[in-house]
């Protein structure tokens, strides 16, 4: 666990967390903004995606809508980002990682989706993305900077002696 001082708000952070915690927060969160970091030709379109299942590896399991362009034209792997949020929680979630694009339901034999989706594939034209998590950061944004006035000296004597808009 780590603590990062952003201006005056402190930032309380959990970074690489566990699958365990990872699957709690993204099950409360629900949802996230998906994003291809890739840099090729092609790329997948940004999406608000509903996270379906978190499996015991840690990878992030959605179902997206499926491309207008041509399947072959996209790379099967690539780097992508999900952000977490949900209006009125006071933290959010942040994970980076490789983004797999899942064709059809024989390649997803293993995980819940397919009980879900199972017919979807080609019927309603879905594809699955996997994301395997290679760096989470959770951030609380509850927590409120001390107030003890000795942890503000150095912020205190710069602003009385070198800063000339201080009090004005």
């Amino acid at each position: 666990m780590g603590i990062e001082f952003s201006g005056t708000n402190l930032l309380n952070m959990i970074q690489d967390m566990t699958v365990t915690f990872l699957s709690q927060i993204v099950k409360e969160l629900e949802n996230a903004l998906f994003m291809s970091e890739s840099n090729a030709l092609v790329n997948l379109p940004t999406h608000i995606v509903r996270v379906t299942e978190v499996d015991e590896e840690g990878n992030i399991w959605f179902i997206i809508p499926k491309p207008t362009q041509v399947v072959e034209s996209f790379s099967k792997e690539m780097p992508a980002k999900l952000d977490f949020f949900k209006k009125g929680k006071e933290f959010f979630l942040k994970v980076s990682g490789i983004a797999s694009i899942i064709w059809s339901a024989d390649e997803m034999k293993q995980t819940k989706l397919i009980r879900q989706y199972a017919g979807s594939f080609e019927k309603d034209n879905v594809v699955a993305v996997r994301v395997k998590v290679e760096y989470s950061e959770y951030v609380n944004k509850n927590n409120k900077p001390s107030s003890n006035p000795f942890l503000n000296v150095g912020t205190q004597v710069y602003n009385w002696l070198l800063n000339p808009l201080f009090n004005a």
